[in-house]
């Protein structure tokens, strides 16, 4: 009864309003970072568009270094992103919140009108930081670090309000924790957790 009042509380018209202020005013203190210097812009285009791939590979990389349980490792790994892919559609498709630059009419430095909440780029790299802390927590704070990296650079490129990032954090998070139960609740023969 007071968790259900306490949720009716939180969702009330006053505290939405709110929260989407405060949303759009965190969005503004990063966006307003772009468009004053050749290299900032540079950077901010450069984590928010290409350095999830440069982290892929790094990931890539070091499960190759390692090879300890490395088919094992790149199951699961393409499994979390899989399914952290899936998340995040079936999200947007039922949920259409359109990306910052289009609803306030604003230049971005980086381009995509899909719809932004959650962010794509977070939960994947947000899902695949925490499946790799099950086997290498070092490569896992990386992974981390440069997730943080791309989604306050893609809330400065102008296409994610900070909500979609933290969005994509806690469903990246939450689906790689998921998965791991899964697993070893499970244990499906063709991925064994130990």
């Amino acid at each position: 009864m007071i968790i259900g009042e306490s949720l009716v509380t939180l969702l009330s018209h006053d505290n939405v309003k709110y929260m989407a202020a405060m949303d759009r005013s965190f969005f503004y203190t990063f966006y307003n970072l772009s468009y004053h210097s050749r290299i900032g812009d540079f950077l901010i285009k450069f984590f928010g568009d290409y350095f999830f791939y440069i982290t892929l590979l790094a990931v890539a990389y070091f499960v190759y270094k390692s090879r300890k349980d490395t088919l094992r490792q790149i199951k699961l790994y393409i499994l979390t992103l899989f399914l952290a892919f899936v998340v995040s559609s079936i999200i947007r498709f039922f949920f259409h919140r359109p990306r910052p630059f289009l609803a306030f009419s604003l230049q971005h430095l980086i381009d995509n009108s899909a719809y932004s909440f959650p962010s794509m780029h977070t939960i994947l790299i947000f899902a695949l930081a925490t499946t790799v802390y099950f086997f290498n927590k070092k490569i896992s704070y990386f992974l981390y670090i440069s997730g943080l990296l791309i989604g306050l650079a893609r809330i400065a490129g102008g296409v994610h309000y900070p909500s979609d990032i933290a969005g994509g954090i806690i469903l990246g998070i939450a689906t790689s924790i998921a998965l791991y139960l899964f697993c070893k609740i499970f244990n499906p023969k063709w991925l064994k957790i130990s």
